[in-house]
C-alpha cells in the first residue's frame, strides 16, 4: 500500500487526513475534521481563480454538503461574489452485483440557476474511487451550464481515478478538467474501498445509517440557501 501526497498537501493537512483514516474518531469530530478539509482546498481553489468577479458554481453530493463542501464555501465566500451551488443526491449501486461496474443515478437535486457561461465549475467528493458518482452530476451539470475550466476535488483519489473520470468525456470536455486532491492511494478492498482512503464509508463515519439514510437527509446549506434565495426572488418581485 502506497500513499503519494499531492504538491498542495502540507504536514498540517496531513495530519487532518490521519484523522480521517482513524477508525476510532467519532461522527462530530469526524465532521469537523473534513470541514477543515474543505477550507484548505478552498484557500487552493482560490489560488486558482484569477479573477474575483467570476462566475463560479460548485457543486457536491448530501452527504458532502454540510461538511467538505461548507468548508470550501466559507472560505470562497470571503473573497467571491458570484457563487453558485447544486447539491446532488445519489444512490450508488453495482448492476448485477458486478463490482467493476457501478452507477449512480440521482434521486433529486437541489439545483440553482446559473448563467449559461460559468467560468468555473467546481465539482466536490469527500472521495474519487470509480468516479461514477462524478461522472453522473457532471454530466448532468454541463447540460445546464457551460464551464470554461472544471475542477475536480477531493480530499483523497484512488491511483487511476482521474483517468478513469476522463475516459467517459469527449475531449473538448476533459481538458478543462484540473484535480485538487491531498493524497493519491493505491489500494481497494474487494468491495471497491479504497485503502486508508478517508477511513471507510463515508456515511457510516459522518454518523449517517447508510445510503437511504443519507438520502432522507436535507443539508443545512441546502435549507440556508435555498430561503436566501426565495427571499431574494420576492425582493425583486416587490421592486
Amino acid at each position: 500500500m502506497t500513499r503519494l501526497y499531492s504538491d498542495i498537501c502540507n504536514q498540517d493537512i496531513q495530519q487532518l487526513l490521519e484523522t480521517l483514516a482513524n477508525q476510532n474518531v467519532k461522527p462530530d469530530q469526524y465532521k469537523d475534521t473534513m470541514t477543515k478539509i474543505g477550507m484548505n482546498l478552498g484557500n487552493f481553489l482560490l489560488s486558482e481563480i484569477n479573477d474575483k468577479n467570476s462566475d463560479v458554481y460548485l457543486a457536491c453530493t448530501v452527504e458532502d454538503a454540510d461538511f467538505l463542501a461548507k468548508g470550501i464555501m466559507l472560505t470562497l465566500e470571503e473573497h467571491l461574489h458570484n457563487i453558485g451551488f447544486a447539491c446532488f443526491w445519489n444512490q450508488r449501486f453495482s448492476p448485477f452485483e458486478i463490482e467493476d461496474l457501478k452507477v449512480a443515478p440521482i434521486l433529486k437535486k437541489y439545483q440553482e440557476p446559473a448563467h449559461e457561461k460559468v467560468k468555473y465549475l467546481i465539482v466536490i467528493k469527500s472521495i474519487i474511487s470509480g468516479a461514477c458518482v462524478v461522472r453522473t452530476n457532471l454530466v448532468n451539470l454541463i447540460q445546464k451550464i457551460e464551464p470554461e475550466k472544471i475542477f475536480i476535488v477531493a480530499p483523497v483519489i484512488y491511483q487511476n481515478a482521474e483517468q478513469k473520470l476522463k475516459n467517459e468525456f469527449a475531449e473538448n470536455i476533459y481538458n478543462k478538467f484540473k484535480f485538487f486532491y491531498f493524497a493519491k492511494d493505491d489500494k481497494r478492498t474487494e468491495q471497491g474501498e479504497v485503502i486508508p482512503g478517508i477511513g471507510g464509508n463515508v456515511y457510516l463515519r459522518l454518523g449517517f445509517e447508510g445510503q437511504d439514510h443519507k438520502n432522507e437527509y436535507i443539508p443545512e446549506i441546502v435549507k440556508m440557501r435555498r430561503s436566501q434565495f426565495i427571499r431574494q426572488k420576492q425582493e425583486i418581485h416587490h421592486t
